[in-house]
Parts: C-alpha cells; structure tokens; sequence
C-alpha cells in the first residue's frame, strides 16, 4: 500500500479547525490542550491527505481509557505503543463526530490522534518541529527534499506525478521513533 504526497492543501487547515472543534466539544475537560501538527499543518509542505492532532489530556486521565471512548466514534486504535503516555489512533475520512450538528454535514478528511498524558514530551516536540518548520522555508524545502528522497528510495512515482511513500517504508520506524516527524 502507498501513501500519497501532495501538495499542500490550505482546507487542510479548515479541516483541522472542525475536527479539533468536535474533539473539545466531545473530550470536554480531559483534553488540556489540541493542536494541529505535523505536514498538514505547514503551509507549502507536501504531506500526506491526512490530518494529525494531538491531544494532551488533563492531568489524570489515561490515554489507553480514553481510545477506549473514542472506538465509539469510527476511531481505530493502532495498537503500537511507540512512546509512554501516548496512544495513536486513525479514523478515515468521513463525517465528524459533531457533523450532524453542522449545518452543511461536512465530512472530515482521514486523520490521525495521538492521545498524550499530561507529562508526555511528545506533542512539545511535534509543535516545535511544527513551528520551526514554519518559521525557516529553507528546513521546509529540506524536510520536503528528505520526503521526496524517501519515496525516490521506495519506488518511483506513480504516472500521475503524485509522490508515494509505501505505508511500511522504513521511514515509520524513524517517524515512530522520534526522528522524523509528519
């Protein structure tokens, strides 16, 4: 399977506001804060068509009770547990949790969650690498040549000039690791 990489997408960010707007109506106070990172979130940047929020929960709450929950709303827990205190889950695209209530019914692009505890470092370093990459165009360029690089290494595009990265490139474990963030 192949991911695709496109070019930046400005409702991406549209998107991001709706969903993080149904995630707070829906987590209410065990969500401290919700924030839009990675690739999407980086204007000019490919990226793959798909969202990822992180959620940092309140002091006190699990994020393995709380993927408990949100099964109840589509989401899929991945089951990979790559950091403490973080559980990361998926839900395609679709209407969101709070779609019914919108006037339009808009659906939400696929997009990934990652549940933190409160002492969890990794949405600081997701929004820092976020925000560096917004605030320097020349790491931007470089991060979107690595990007480019790896789906040169997987295989060369497909004829529609879409990158591709195939969904269990090596890159995941860096990703998962910590070493390359999107």
């Amino acid at each position: 399977m192949s991911i695709p990489l496109l070019p930046h997408n400005p409702d991406w960010f549209r998107q991001a506001d709706l969903l993080i707007d149904d995630l707070e109506h829906l987590l209410g106070a065990r969500a401290l804060r919700l924030d839009h990172v990675g690739s999407t979130a980086v204007p000019g940047l490919i990226a793959k068509p798909k969202l990822h929020i992180d959620v940092t929960l309140a002091p006190g709450f699990s994020p393995a009770a709380l993927s408990n929950d949100l099964l109840l709303y589509g989401y899929h827990d991945l089951g990979a547990r790559f950091r403490e205190g973080e559980v990361q889950m998926t839900r395609p695209a679709g209407p969101g949790p709070r779609s019914n209530e919108r006037e339009n019914h808009e659906l939400i692009i696929a997009h990934r969650l990652c549940l933190c505890a409160s002492d969890c470092p990794s949405p600081d370093q997701r929004r820092q690498f976020r925000d560096a990459l917004r605030g320097d165009a020349s790491l931007a360029r470089r991060y979107a040549a690595l990007k480019r690089d790896l789906v040169l290494k997987a295989g060369s595009p497909p004829p529609s000039g879409k990158h591709t990265i195939p969904a269990r490139h090596p890159s995941s474990k860096a990703y998962s690791q910590g070493k390359v963030c999107d």
